[in-house]
């Protein structure tokens, strides 16, 4: 009775039962409550123009097969069998302990809407660091955070990071904008019609009225910009929206379909060709765009740490330290690359991970800029008396705490560690780590403990017995020594 309080997945819901689907896509129903949804939906439909393409969604399920047909994990345990379409796939007996385990497949329910064709869940190991001290705006104390990832050292380097900065009072941390991205493309004849429309779209009262009708028609989006970019004959209209603890990604599409349909009502003549996105977005791939202007959480983090703590904790000092890393940072820009980090992705994936977040914005969210420099204290210009700034700018952080995988139970866990309560808090967290780890990685590589480090963390062990073989060999006859070696 009041579609305009719907959100926009009730209304793609409701579409979906529109007109193919009816009774037989929900059996459950009864005939007049399906004369009911149909009326419903046929109403949604005609108010959201996202549920126009919604409807092929109900012939794609009966050819796939319903979900009421489908089991919830193709990991059966009982038969040890794992099946799909209709063929056994062959495993291991290690599957059915580690992937298939008895409460990957009790759970399967949690993640049907996350995962299809879902067979058991996979156990990445995940460790901590910190207390990490931050002074933002959102987050204001000290945090200790969960990060995964299976390669050795990688933690206890960003530990050492989280100390040096705690030590030092903290790292500041301010969110410069938070915004998702979409970008439709429209596609005209030749230049002349493509700058037409350019013309129509650039007008400040065409981007008032993609802004209210984007926010009438799509509740809790707040559009935070829309702009214009022409390339040959294609028309881009990239449009932001604050999405609050979402990460944005699915209502931005929405958004951009909402754009395109009023665009095709509302332009005096006809659009041979349009498409939810034409390149310009840039989604889960590194661009000069978004390094530059922003997508997700643009965050910028500073800290300086007295030349005391340089020296004891990272092993260097802070002249030393911002030297190597300006000499590594120019060498990255010679090469061509664009994030100039030292090895950032490290951190961010391990933080996405741990915390439920699209691992694969990894590839966007690490075009970074790490900087060192010396801070001289007041009135002096000895260098060997200096202590360190670094900082860090961040403009493609994608992270949110609902939505998504963010539900997922074992990382609303891991977030439990740090206690977060938005979005905005963790993405302050997140710079803060990043950070840290930067600090250490350069002080590790300029005072040549990065190798030596490496091996006594995560081969010592093995590099001991074979040594210890070695001296054994050395002491037998040739015969035997091959034996013990």
């Amino acid at each position: 009775s009041n579609r305009s309080s719907f959100p926009p997945c009730a209304r793609v819901a409701c579409a979906q039962l529109h007109p193919v689907a009816g009774a037989s896509f929900c059996p459950m129903l009864t005939a007049s409550a399906s004369v009911a949804i149909r009326a419903a939906a046929a109403a949604a439909t005609r108010r959201c123009p996202i549920a126009r393409v919604a409807g092929v969604l109900p012939q794609a399920a009966r050819a796939f097969g319903s979900a009421k047909e489908r089991p919830l994990c193709l990991s059966d345990r009982e038969s040890q069998k794992l099946t799909y379409r209709g063929k056994e796939v062959p495993v291991a007996p290690e599957f059915w302990k580690y992937v298939a385990d008895e409460q990957s497949v009790k759970e399967a329910e949690l993640y049907k809407n996350n995962t299809d064709n879902y067979i058991g869940t996979v156990k990445y190991p995940v460790g901590s660091v910190g207390p990490l001290r931050v002074n933002g705006e959102h987050a204001k104390r000290d945090y200790v955070v969960p990060l995964a990832t299976h390669e050795g050292a990688l933690l206890a380097s960003y530990d050492r990071g989280a100390k040096a900065i705690t030590q030092a009072g903290g790292v500041n941390v301010r969110i410069k904008s938070r915004g998702m991205v979409r970008a439709p493309v429209f596609v005209f004849k030749n230049i002349v019609d493509a700058a037409e429309f350019r013309k129509f779209a650039v007008a400040p009262e065409t981007k008032e009225k993609i802004r209210q009708v984007v926010q009438q028609t799509i509740s809790h989006c707040t559009v935070t910009f829309v702009r214009i970019f022409m390339t040959d004959r294609k028309v881009h209209i990239s449009i932001g929206i604050d999405s609050d603890d979402a990460s944005g990604m699915n209502i931005v599409t929405y958004a951009g379909d909402v754009v395109m349909d009023w665009m095709k009502q509302n332009y005096h003549s006809t659009i041979p060709e349009m498409y939810i996105e034409g390149g310009f977005n840039a989604g889960k791939r590194v661009s000069v765009m978004h390094t530059l202007l922003g997508k997700g959480h643009a965050v910028v983090a500073d800290v300086i740490i007295p030349k005391e703590i340089v020296k004891k904790t990272l092993h260097t000092t802070p002249y030393r330290l911002q030297r190597f890393q300006k000499m590594h940072s120019r060498t990255n820009e010679f090469i061509g690359g664009i994030s100039c980090t030292a090895h950032v992705a490290n951190g961010l994936a391990a933080f996405y991970l741990a915390s439920g977040q699209d691992p694969a914005c990894v590839a966007e969210s690490q075009a970074a800029v790490t900087h060192f420099d010396i801070h001289l204290k007041d009135g002096s210009t000895d260098l060997n008396d200096c202590d360190l700034y670094a900082s860090m700018t961040l403009n493609s952080l994608m992270l949110a705490t609902v939505g998504g995988g963010t539900q997922l139970p074992a990382f609303k866990a891991a977030r439990s560690m740090m206690g977060v309560k938005s979005a905005n808090e963790l993405a302050e967290i997140c710079a803060g780590v990043a950070l840290g780890g930067e600090m250490s990685f350069y002080a590790a590589m300029e005072s040549a403990e990065f190798t030596k480090a490496h091996w006594n963390m995560t081969h010592k062990e093995r590099l001991d017995s074979l040594r210890a073989a070695r001296v054994a060999c050395a002491t037998k006859p040739w015969w035997q020594a091959i034996a013990t070696w």
